[in-house]
């Protein structure tokens, strides 16, 4: 009898080995044939496309450095945009503060400017662009008198001047070729508006700052704030955070604005004044031979 006898075991035995040979092998046949027809596809359709891996890698390098190049062409605008950089700053004497006005001109900057001709006392002033006959005279008056006139903004618009650094020089020239005209003084500094780093300019800061470098400007910031643009602020509070401020400082360059609402800030001057100078304090002018006070990059 065949079933159950030895013999049929040994045929089921024999047959259950060749099954599990066959179905394996039958199945990386199957795989492999899939892959192969795989890889033709992608090859085909790779052979058909023009990609960067089909370029030698010095093509690449050449393609590179010209789109680098094409993104830098704000380097070939406003040529008499350079200044001769000061190689060496000046020695500067302790206890020194410099007084900083921006966004004007305005009624309060000639106010200040009466003011600090009363008490003997230089300011710098980071104007805005004003071309009528009134904000003319008052360019010239601040030179006229002593004081510094440096670069503020056109627009003053942080959306619209820091989209690029191109875009930055625009509005920069506007201002910079007024006060040159109006003055006959090529103003050499300037203050970033909101400073040289701030929420509007942080995919292009370093650029830009390296591009202002590049031609020659000494931009600076400040490291003693009056807030005098805070909600609520008032003369008492304008004079003490400035005087506070101050006396952490060996140096100080003080953030004040004389637009048209300042007038708080008009008033506390005289006092924030001769508070410092009785302690010993002297104020001076910014120029581009005093070493600038600039923000710490960002990490």
């Amino acid at each position: 009898m065949y079933w159950g006898s030895v013999r049929f075991f040994k045929h089921l035995i024999f047959g259950i080995i060749f099954l599990l040979i066959l179905i394996p092998t039958i199945g990386c046949a199957v795989l492999g044939n899939a892959y192969l027809t795989l890889e033709k596809e992608i090859s085909e359709k790779n052979s058909s496309k023009n990609t960067a891996s089909d370029i030698k890698p010095e093509a690449v390098y050449a393609l590179e450095l010209n789109n680098n190049l094409d993104k830098m062409d704000y380097q070939k605008k406003y040529e008499d945009l350079y200044i001769k950089r000061v190689i060496e700053y000046k020695t500067e004497m302790p206890k020194t503060v410099y007084l900083t006005f921006d966004d004007g001109p305005s009624i309060n900057t000639e106010k200040i400017l009466d003011i600090l001709k009363e008490l003997q006392v230089h300011a710098t002033f980071f104007v805005i662009y004003k071309n009528d006959a009134k904000s003319r005279a008052i360019y010239k008056r601040i030179v006229d008198e002593g004081h510094t006139l440096g670069v503020h903004s056109t627009c003053h618009e942080y959306s619209i001047i820091y989209q690029s650094v191109e875009a930055y020089l625009d509005d920069f020239a506007t201002t910079a070729l007024l006060l040159e005209e109006v003055t006959g003084i090529k103003p050499t500094i300037f203050r970033f508006p909101g400073g040289s780093i701030n929420a509007y300019n942080h995919t292009i800061y370093q650029e830009l700052i390296a591009e202002m470098l590049r031609r020659g400007y000494t931009y600076y910031d400040w490291n003693v704030a009056s807030s005098d643009t805070s909600t609520n602020i008032n003369v008492d509070k304008i004079t003490n955070n400035v005087i506070n401020g101050v006396h952490k400082k060996e140096k100080a360059i003080v953030l004040m604005h004389d637009s048209y609402s300042k007038t708080a800030t008009v008033a506390a001057i005289p006092k924030i004044v001769r508070n410092l100078q009785v302690e010993g304090y002297q104020f001076a002018n910014l120029d581009n031979t005093i070493k600038p006070i600039c923000f710490s990059y960002i990490n």
